[in-house]
C-alpha cells in the first residue's frame, strides 16, 4: 500500500493529465482543393479575400502562399480548436505539401464581388483606411493589397464611380498572371 499523500498525490497527477488530454488540440490530415481565385467576405467588423474550396470551409492555410489563376490540390493539418471562434470558426489549417498546382486557362472567367470600402464603421478623419482600392494609373487598380484588376477602356468610367463610392458590386474578371486579373464585365 502506497501512504496516503502518495496516493493522493498520484490520483492529482492522474487527474491532471486526464483533464489536459481531454482539451488537446485534435489533428487530422486532409486533401482539399482551392480554387484558382479568392472570394469576397463579410467579416466580423470589415470585409476581406478569403480562399475558395469545393470541399472543405477554409479560408486560410498557414504556410500556403495563394497565386491568383492556379487551381490546387492541397495536404493539410487540420486541426480543432478547443473553443470555437467569435466568427463561427472551428478549425485551423496548416499547409503540409502542395500535391498539385495546375494554371487555369487564359480564358477561364469568374466571378468577384468588390467593396471599396473595408470597414462597416470608421473613423471619418482618416478615410484613406477604408480604401480596398489603390489607384496605380487610369486603367488599373490594387485591389485589399491582394491582386491588381485592369480595366479595360469602355469600363473605365463605371468602374471609376464603383471605386469612389459605397456600394460594392459584382464583376466577371480573367486571369492574366499571379497576382494581376482584368474585368470583363460589370453585373
Amino acid at each position: 500500500m502506497l501512504p496516503t499523500t502518495a496516493c493522493k498525490n498520484l490520483l492529482l497527477l492522474l487527474l491532471v493529465l486526464n483533464v489536459g488530454m481531454s482539451f488537446g488540440q485534435q489533428s487530422v490530415m486532409r486533401t482539399i482543393t482551392v480554387g484558382p481565385a479568392l472570394a469576397h467576405q463579410n467579416y466580423e467588423h470589415f470585409k476581406r479575400l478569403v480562399l475558395s474550396s469545393d470541399n472543405s470551409n477554409v479560408e486560410y492555410i498557414d504556410g500556403f502562399a495563394f497565386e491568383w489563376g492556379y487551381q490546387y490540390t492541397l495536404q493539410v493539418r487540420e486541426t480543432k480548436l478547443p473553443a470555437g471562434l467569435s466568427d463561427g470558426t472551428q478549425y485551423e489549417y496548416e499547409l503540409e505539401k502542395i500535391l498539385e498546382k495546375k494554371q487555369v486557362p487564359d480564358s477561364t472567367t469568374f466571378r468577384l464581388f468588390v467593396d471599396p470600402l473595408r470597414y462597416y464603421y470608421y473613423d471619418e478623419e482618416d478615410p484613406e483606411m477604408n480604401n480596398t482600392f489603390s489607384i496605380v494609373d487610369d486603367s488599373t487598380y490594387l485591389y485589399m493589397e491582394e491582386v491588381y484588376i485592369e480595366v479595360p477602356e469602355h469600363l473605365r468610367n463605371a468602374y471609376a464611380q464603383l471605386v469612389a463610392g459605397t456600394t460594392g458590386r459584382n464583376g466577371t474578371y480573367q486571369f492574366i498572371d499571379a497576382r494581376r486579373i482584368r474585368l470583363v464585365a460589370l453585373l
